[in-house]
């Protein structure tokens, strides 16, 4: 068997390497084999592998007519060299179920972003997935970065269909004759098959894509020339990335996004449904009776991001190996291959978001290891650093780690970090310039956590300042229907009554001027602040709004004008009480 595994490989790293070095003009081409064209019945297909279609569901081919259907995820970023921080793994507390297996799960940071923006997409695909990315304001650094993920889990009977084409890639013969589409197993998910085998389906099936649909695959840098390496191709997903869009993504708020498990809405209720739902487990020892089985893919509702059997049914394999976690970091120490998600024979109390697992590469008698409840799901991926994007992340870099970066009292052309370049550069000592190199590093470093900390901030402020501006209204109709009571009291003769209103009056005016003060104090505070930072916070607090749905939207109202206000007064270098009432009050007024 171990030699027949070479062969297979070997195959697969021809089949790659025919794909990766397209032979120049002039050149012999490869004769390439016409696709079979004797494939099933294309709706039934499409109806076993996206079972429940949603409206932004984009899909690339299988060999036979079938096809693998994925989900983008988005960032909000200001480009390729950008990202946004994330938890990953539990916080448990001592006494809950799993606490003592934190060190597996791994309550940590790391940082997500996207690979491809809208722009890197093919025409169909822009059209399925413009409509729902969210409408960035004019003048704002932040631009939605995509990546894309498996919708399901790979069914046994894609990975088939994948896996018979290596044979004709790697030998240029004709593909093999499509097995027919059996209903009865043609949605179970993969399972019982190694990380390596795994990959060399997103090997096989990369190679097909690239062979035979390379127009559909996204492009890192689209319309750059096909040397330049940004052509998209198939692979398992990172831990972060699979984590991320498990937990709801950027559908979901911060605080849902590191819950235990993802939100799982009823309509008409405020609590969660049952997990039940939403996941294949074993409740058996909840008592309902139902063994516990491998199910279908699409059986149960998505999560928000439209991702279906995260949680239960088949564990899931990622692209790296497994490290510990310490002091809230990954170690570095490399072991096994990490699973996600849980699996069907799972109890529900042990099933979270951030569950992992570890398992050997290998099996004791040295075979590759195989589990009956694992199986994976693939995502698209490119080059981190094409060289279509060498400029875009280049002059991000180089805004990494500077001080005109923190605030505009400092011109970029007088920053102090500019000038230790020259003058390191410049340096005839090379002990010195060494020395001068390290320090260099390391303010840049930290300025750059620094940088970090006031985005952070400057966030924070944005939605302080919405909730001030709301108190503010607030305020303001309590002192009306004070003064319209008073006035009543008084047109009755009820001159106790009416004193007694008087007085609340007058602390309702106290307090709203006060709260009047303390909202000019925020615009004050705003300007210390670049203007790209705050239009970017604001687009995050904006994202971060809309997904309230009573108070959100007006607090979308206050935190607009109130970076409109800090514009003002980052040109006026002061602020007008009354027309800044004026205009809070007026911003709460409904709308014709």
């Amino acid at each position: 068997m171990s030699e027949l595994r070479l062969k297979v490989a070997a195959l697969i790293v021809t089949t790659l390497g025919l794909v990766a070095c397209s032979p120049a003009d002039g050149e012999d081409k490869p004769q390439v084999s016409a696709v079979n064209t004797a494939a099933p019945d294309p709706a039934a297909t499409s109806k076993l592998d996206n079972p429940k279609p949603l409206a932004d569901d984009v899909s690339l081919p299988l060999p036979c007519g079938g096809e693998i259907v994925f989900r983008h995820v988005y960032v909000l970023a200001q480009g390729s060299l950008d990202d946004r921080e994330v938890n990953l793994g539990y916080p448990f507390s001592e006494g809950e179920a799993g606490y003592k297996q934190s060190f597996i799960s791994g309550y940590r940071r790391d940082f997500i972003n996207g690979q491809f923006s809208l722009q890197d997409l093919s025409s169909a695909w822009q059209k399925q997935v413009g409509a729902s990315l969210p409408k960035v304001e004019a003048g704002s650094p932040l631009k939605p970065m995509m990546y894309f993920i498996g919708k399901y889990e790979v069914t046994a009977r894609q990975y088939a269909q994948v896996m018979a084409q290596a044979q004709s890639l790697a030998s240029g013969e004709a593909e093999p004759a499509c097995e027919p589409v059996t209903e009865a197993a043609g949605r179970l998910p993969k399972v019982k098959l190694s990380r390596f085998e795994a990959e060399r389906f997103a090997a096989v099936y990369s190679a097909w894509l690239m062979k035979h649909h390379r127009e559909l695959l996204p492009v890192s840098g689209r319309g750059s020339k096909a040397e330049d390496g940004g052509i998209g191709f198939v692979r398992l997903p990172t831990e972060v990335e699979w984590e991320f869009a498990a937990r709801g993504g950027s559908a979901v708020s911060r605080q849902e996004l590191d819950g235990r498990l993802f939100p799982r809405k009823v309509e008409g209720s405020d609590s969660d449904g049952p997990l039940a739902d939403w996941a294949v487990f074993n409740q058996v020892a909840g008592g309902t009776g139902q063994a516990a089985r491998l199910m279908p893919i699409g059986t149960k509702q998505p999560n928000p991001l439209g991702l279906f059997d995260v949680i239960g049914n088949a564990a899931e394999m990622v692209q790296e190996s497994f490290q510990l976690v310490h002091a809230g970091r990954r170690q570095g120490a490399y072991g096994g291959f990490v699973v996600k998600g849980g699996n069907y024979l799972e109890g529900e109390t042990t099933l979270f978001t951030g569950m992992r697992r570890e398992y050997p590469l290998f099996g004791a008698d040295g075979t590759e290891q195989r589990n009956e409840t694992t199986g994976f799901r693939v995502a698209i991926g490119a080059l981190s650093a094409p060289r279509s994007r060498y400029q875009e992340l280049f002059e991000q870099w180089q805004k990494e780690g500077r001080l005109a970066g923190l605030t505009d009292d400092i011109n970029a052309a007088d920053d102090p970090t500019t000038r230790l370049d020259g003058i390191i550069a410049g340096a005839s000592d090379p002990r010195l310039q060494a020395e001068l190199g390290l320090v260099n590093e390391e303010l840049k470093r930290n300025v750059s956590l620094i940088a970090r900390q006031r985005e952070e901030a400057a966030g924070n402020l944005i939605q302080s300042a919405a909730l001030v501006a709301e108190t503010i209204n607030n305020y303001n109709i309590r002192l009306t229907n004070l003064q319209n009571t008073q006035a009543k009291a008084q047109a009755s003769g009820d001159q106790a009554s009416a004193s007694l209103y008087g007085a609340a009056i007058a602390n309702g005016r106290s307090a709203l001027d006060g709260a009047l003060a303390i909202y000019i104090d925020n615009l004050a505070s705003g300007t210390r602040y670049t203007d790209a930072v705050i239009q970017a916070q604001f687009q995050r607090v904006k994202q971060e709004l809309e997904r309230k749905p009573v108070l959100g939207k007006s607090l979308e109202t206050r935190a607009t004008l109130f970076v409109r206000h800090v514009g003002e007064y980052r040109q006026n270098r002061r602020a007008d009480p009354a027309t800044i009432l004026k205009e809070l009050l007026a911003s709460a007024a409904p709308r014709p």
